[in-house]
């Protein structure tokens, strides 16, 4: 028979090992996470405002650890929010995005939530580029706030 305390001690190194790898797993997601907002999100929301401020709306960009958002205002009144949330799914990070439009009586509403359109139609965040960023704003900007 195997010595019983070994194999209780083994058990509890193990344990030990799967806590630290644990940790660890949550850091980099944490990284992974902010810098995804930092270099892929923020940038893209900085050159929407740009060709959205030529056009006469305010934009103001909102941003936590894991999550950030584009307000756009015309006629200082909400027209539109755009907003990109991450959550963790096993190893990988996935960016969801959720807009809001006014109703009929200037109130914002949800309107979609779902994944950011991408070429290689995958949320997780390593396939999401800037481009798929603003191209996904524009659509659901263009669907949100044309003429009824």
């Amino acid at each position: 028979m195997v010595n019983w305390k070994t194999e209780l001690e083994a058990h509890f190194k193990d344990k030990k090992q799967s806590k630290k790898d644990l940790k660890d797993k949550k850091e980099e997601l944490k990284k992974a996470a902010r810098r995804f907002i930092r270099k892929t999100a923020l940038p893209a929301f900085e050159e929407l405002g740009k060709e959205l401020a030529k056009h006469k709306r305010e934009v103001l960009v909102d941003k936590k650890k894991d999550w950030t958002a584009l307000l756009v205002r015309h006629n200082k009144k909400k027209e539109f929010v755009y907003e990109i949330s991450l959550s963790a799914e096993g190893e990988h990070l996935l960016a969801i995005r959720s807009f809001y439009a006014p109703n009929d009586k200037g109130k914002l509403k949800l309107g979609l939530e779902g994944k950011i359109r991408t070429s290689e139609n995958s949320a997780r965040i390593e396939k999401i580029e800037r481009a798929d960023i603003i191209a996904d704003f524009l659509e659901s900007y263009k669907q949100a706030t044309r003429p009824r």
